[in-house]
Order: structure tokens, then sequence, then C-alpha cells
């Protein structure tokens, strides 16, 4: 598209260029505004109605010069439309030229060249070139995906390409062939209906926006999509000027998220329709107090009123999920703000519930206790209506990312978790099948020794273990035996194993171990540290008379200890192919007299305590009586 500056001509004039034209182009035409607006499109097109992208009302608009491609079938033509005042009328020259099979492909190429790989739609590139500078009769949309940052940064960025991807597929489906979408920005999408009546317009981005909210990505189930969306109708106006118009809105719809403005408003009156309004608890025991206070957020917040602060404290008890903010004056009858502050601080109610204090006293002593007691701002009275409302409604809103993006966080570690137990699921059977170990009695070690663990943290804290840790060594336990992995099939299958043989499988626990310190780049890792103790020690015994080291008491890891008392108590009651199974009492009895080698009193003493928690999470609350003649146990053949 260029300016014109010969433009103005006479109708002789006109006709003398016209004629040249045609020995170039063979429809020509001279058009004035009426016929525009009124006939069908020039011949070629044969259309009942206008080009909804028409370059002859564009050019009259533009008071410019377009050229568009137009296919018909597998015919490709060049249309050219010139702005020109004739005897002071305005009209266009619109000029039209058949072009060869060959330019049908370069359109094609231009097809990949103006497409976004993503998400399959118009790229920036489209909009510079071919979109910014239209005169279109159209509604224009910008559309903007909530919290867009934070789903890269929690979930990755495999998570917000699949976002974006849905998002294109769910507005595709709701738009017509005629419409276009370009991907105008990283997360913003520019949307342009063209001929597309206003109310019409207004009931379609709403209808994308409620499509967007329930939808769900299958990969990432607690991703939430939402979009803010701003809109504006264009004519008479080139779509470049249409986007800011749109873009200022969208940034309005953004105050509530989720949300569709197409009106220029007042920035505090947007507000979802399907957006639950945050609440407030005031406490004060003053009614007028109460009642400013609720007149100032009532637009915006739902409110509830206590006059005390036990009133307060029961509130919080029976509704305190759905408190978003707490205004809590200092002074009150019986129990002030401060001793409410308190209690609430020892329930651990405000990691998630900020509390706004309240008084008149703002001596620096009294803000610094209301800070130290875990206070998220003070405000002094009188009130400064704005001011309550703005730090009020940011408070708010600080908290209410934070809950999301500990929310998504929490997800995540979930996720990886999950998949951390399914790899060691699927590694546990490979093992348990490469050395015929018993079903499941990988899985059962490791739940064994959380359950140990937890009860040995619960006696003493000698050992100094963490929740933290306490996970970890459960999980490493399933990498005991994991350098059972080199050793001979022959030898682990065999029914009888000759002194040479046990030997061999004794060094188990030392390839393991440098199965493990093969991983140089993950030898700082707290869960590997703990596997190296587990798989090399697991063996060693309390009296010293394990291997392959012959450590004694403590000085063996306390790792390795707990999951070598959960594989000898698992070897002797899960039912395994290589020995039958004990009863618990008779198991423990035998683990207690040595039978299987020395263990830790002390966490001899926490088997006892968790054997009704052990026999039922396995299912042996009526044991099944000993069997007269049984194999003799091998200590080789625990886990």
């Amino acid at each position: 598209m260029s300016e014109l500056t010969d433009h103005i001509m006479t109708r002789q004039q006109a006709e003398e260029e016209m004629a040249c034209l045609r020995k170039i182009f063979p429809i020509v035409r001279l058009l004035d505004r009426k016929t525009l607006a009124e006939q069908p499109c020039y011949p070629p097109w044969k259309n009942a109605h206008p080009c909804t992208s028409c370059v002859g009302r564009e050019a009259l608009a533009g008071k410019c010069q377009c050229t568009k491609l137009e296919t018909m079938g597998s015919k490709l033509y060049q249309a050219i439309a010139r702005y020109v005042e004739i005897d002071g009328e305005p009209s266009v020259i619109e000029m039209v030229l058949p072009l060869d099979s060959g330019a049908l492909r370069t359109l094609h190429s231009d097809e990949q060249l103006y497409t976004d790989p993503l998400i399959r739609a118009y790229n920036r590139r489209f909009y510079e070139e071919e979109l910014k500078h239209k005169y279109l009769n159209a509604g224009v949309a910008m559309i903007d995906l909530d919290d867009f940052k934070l789903c890269n940064d929690t979930f990755g960025h495999a998570a917000g390409d699949a976002a974006l991807r849905l998002t294109a597929s769910i507005i595709h489906r709701c738009i017509r062939s005629t419409d276009m979408l370009v991907r105008y920005g990283g997360d913003e999408l520019l949307l342009v209906l063209p001929n597309i009546p206003a109310e019409h317009f207004v009931q379609k981005l709403r209808y994308i926006s409620k499509r967007l909210s329930t939808a769900h990505l299958p990969e990432f189930s607690k991703l939430q999509l939402s979009a803010s969306i701003g809109g504006v109708m264009a004519a008479d106006i080139p779509i470049s000027d249409a986007v800011v118009v749109a873009d200022k809105r969208m940034y309005l719809a953004k105050r509530c998220k989720n949300t569709v403005v197409t009106e220029d408003v007042a920035p505090n009156s947007v507000c979802s329709g399907n957006a639950h309004r945050p609440t407030v608890l005031i406490v004060d025991d003053s009614p007028m107090n109460r009642d400013i206070l609720s007149e100032i957020l009532s637009d915006d917040f739902e409110v509830l009123e206590a006059s005390n602060g036990a009133e307060c404290l029961e509130i919080l008890d029976a509704r305190g999920p759905e408190l978003s903010i707490l205004l809590l004056d200092i002074v009150m009858p019986d129990m002030d703000g401060f001793d409410v502050l308190s209690r609430m601080a020892a329930q651990g109610l405000l990691e998630d519930l900020p509390v706004v204090m309240i008084s008149s006293e703002d001596s620096a002593q009294t803000v610094r206790r209301a800070y130290e007691l875990g206070a998220s701002d003070y405000i002094s009275r009188p009130f400064d209506a704005r001011i309550v409302h703005r730090r009020v409604t940011n408070i708010t809103r600080l908290y209410a990312r934070q809950r999301r993006l500990r929310a998504m966080v929490s997800q995540q570690f979930y996720d990886r978790e999950k998949n951390d137990q399914i790899l060691f699921g699927i590694l546990s059977q490979v093992m348990e099948v490469h050395y015929g170990e018993s079903s499941h009695h990988i899985p059962r070690v490791q739940r064994i020794t959380g359950i140990l663990l937890e009860r040995l943290c619960q006696k003493t804290d000698r050992y100094n273990l963490t929740g933290a840790d306490r996970r970890l060594i459960a999980t490493a336990a399933a990498l005991h035996d994991i350098g059972r992995m080199a050793i001979d099939d022959r030898i682990l299958n065999a029914p009888d194993l000759t002194p040479e043989q046990k030997a061999i499988l004794r060094t188990h626990t030392i390839l393991g171990e440098q199965m493990l310190e093969n991983l140089a780049q993950y030898q700082d890792e707290p869960l590997v540290k703990f596997a190296l103790q587990i798989c090399r020690w697991h063996h060693e015994r309390w009296d010293g008379s394990g291997y392959p080291d012959g450590l004694k008491g403590d000085s063996i890891p306390i790792a390795a200890q707990v999951v070598a008392l959960a594989d000898a108590y698992d070897g002797l009651v899960g039912k395994g192919d290589k020995h039958l199974a004990l009863p618990q009492a008779q198991a423990i009895a035998e683990l207690e007299a040595g039978t299987y080698g020395a263990f830790n009193p002390l966490l001899l003493e926490c088997l006892r305590d968790v054997k009704d928690r052990l026999a039922e999470e396995a299912g042996m609350d009526t044991p099944a009586p000993p069997p007269e003649k049984r194999l003799p146990f091998d200590e080789t053949s625990l886990g």
C-alpha cells in the first residue's frame, strides 16, 4: 500500500489513463463511492455480495492504493485499487490481472511465511505487512492468556506451548473461515472478525471466554485456562488504530482476569460476570468504624463483621477458608487485636490470610509489635477511603497470587514425585524379575522403611532426621539391592549356593555402591547420598557380624540400619517364592532373638510399636498358622 500524490484528474484524463491500463489488465473499472457500497464485486468473482476485504473500499477509505491476491478454484488473480478524485468526486480505479500457476505456488509459499508454526494461526509478520493498514468494518479483539508467565515458570515451556495450542484451537472452532486469528505477541492473540454486527461481536467474545475457562489440558490437569479480552468495533479507521483501543480494554480486563471488556469503562467497574468477589472480615468494637470500612469496601468485597476478638476467632474457625483478608482493630475489650493476632499465628492462619491492623495509635512501638506478630499492613485512623481501598485491594491480590503460585508449585512437586514413583516402580519390577525376588518386595520395603522412620523420630531425636530426610530414605530404599543386577542369573536363581557363589552374591553391596558412584553429576544430591549408604551397608549388623565392612552399632548409617530391618522383616513375612511366609509375631520374635543377625534395639522397639499398622497395611490381621515344615531361611535371600 502506498500513498498517492497525483490522484486528482478530470474525467477525460481518467479515461485516457484507463485506456493505457487496459493494455496490461484485462479488467479495468472506474467506481464511485455509491457503486462500491451497493453493487456486487467485479465480474471474475461473480459474488452476490461484496468481498469481506474489498480493496476498492479500502483504497477509498484510506485515499491510497491497495493490492490483494484472490483465488477462485485453481485460478489466481491480482486485484489493484487506486484512489483518484474525478472532477472532485472521490473514486477508485480497479484493475484485475489473472496470474499463472507459478504465482499460485508463490502464494502458498507466502502462506507459510505468514503462519505461526506453533498454533497454525497468522503471525506478527502477516499483521505488519498485510493487515495493519487495512480499513475493515470489523470487530477487533486482543486476547491475553492470564498468568501465562507464571504457567511457564511453574510447569515449564511445554505447558505454555500446550496452553497456546489449545487456546488457538478453541478460538478457531468458534470463528468463521473469513475471520483472522493472529499471534500478536508471546501470549497475546489478535482476532479480527470482518462484517460482524456489534451485538454478535460481544456475544462471540464472551462465548470464547467461557469456552476457554472450561477447557482442560489432559497432560497438565491442574492448569486452568482463562483469558482477558478487550474488543472494539472498527469502522473507517485502520486496523492498527483499532488494535490500540482493543489493547487498552484488554488491560482493563486483566484487572479482574477471565473478563471481557468491549466499552470504555471506569477501571474500578471492571468485574468478571463469573468472578467471585473476595471476602473481608472487619473486626472492630465500634459500629461506626465498621460502617465506614464496609462503605469503603462493599463495592468490591463481600463484607463480614465482628465486634470483638472472640467473635472474630469463631468466624475464623467456621469460615476461615472463605476469607481473603482480615481488618483487625487493636484496642478492643476482653481480647485486643494483638491477642487475636498471636492466636492466629499459633494456629498457622497467617500464612494464607493477610491481617491489616487498624488503630488510631500510630507510635513506632505499636506498629513494630503488629509487624512482629505477623500483620501484613497497618492502617491508622482517621481513614482515607482511597488509601484504605487501594492497600486492602493490593494485599488481597498479592495473597491470591501467592495462593495460586503455591497450588501450582505443589501440583508440580506432586506430579514430579508421582513420576519418580512410577519410574521406581518400573525399576523395582525389572529388578524383581531379574533376580527372582518375591512380588512387590521393593515397594513393601519402602513402605516399611517409612513407617519405621516415622516411629523412630517420635521416640528420639538422636538421629536428627527431618521430614525430607525420611522421605528420601524411603525412596532410596528401592535401590538397596540394585547391585544384584550385576550378578550372574545362574547364581541369583540357583537353589543351592556353593561358598564361592555366596561370596560372589555378597559383592552386590559394593557393586550397587559403584553403580551409584558412576553417576558423578548426582553425587551431591541427598537422595544419592542416602542410596549409597543403603546399598553398601544394608547387610551390616548391630554387633559387627555383617558385611562388607563389619561396621558395628551407630557407625552404621541410620538409613542403612532402617532399610536392613525393613528388608529382613519383609523377607520373613512377605509372600515370596523362595520361602514360605512366617506369621508376623513369629517373624518379630526371630528378629529380636538375633536369628538373622543383630539389629538396633531401638529399631526393634519401633518395629514392635508399629506391628499393628504393618499388619493392617499388609492385610495380615489373621495370619495363617506356621507350617509344620518349611525351607531353611537364608539371609541372602532377603531383598
